[in-house]
């Protein structure tokens, strides 16, 4: 008993050289292929159900869901507003316009 306690009770363990694959070999470019073919549905998605081009940061134009009126950044409240954190203070960003959906129903 006392040489399991001068030795510790947990055991040393050396690590292995053995290098496990679980699930086989990665093909990295189908993944890859996969995973861009996923993101464009994502942002297709996002795109027709929020009428808005999240790539270039801009409402659709043409007839839609929603309308979109663009408005002054002081007239929204702050959480609207873009921040940044430095330690424990939180800057507003310099004032820009602000994107905002006024409509979800069909427009008139």
């Amino acid at each position: 008993m006392e040489r399991l306690v001068s030795r510790g009770t947990h055991p040393v363990l050396a690590r292995s050289s053995a290098c496990r694959s679980l699930f086989g070999p990665v093909d990295h470019e189908e993944l890859s292929r996969e995973l861009q073919t996923r993101l464009a549905e994502l942002n297709a998605e996002d795109r027709n159900r929020w009428d808005y081009d999240f790539q270039q940061d801009v409402p659709l134009r043409g007839p839609g869901r929603l309308q979109w009126t663009e408005v002054d950044g002081e007239s929204v409240p702050a959480f609207y507003r873009e921040t940044v954190q430095v330690g424990r203070c939180r800057l507003v960003l310099t004032s820009r316009p602000v994107q905002v959906a006024v409509a979800v129903s069909p427009p008139p």
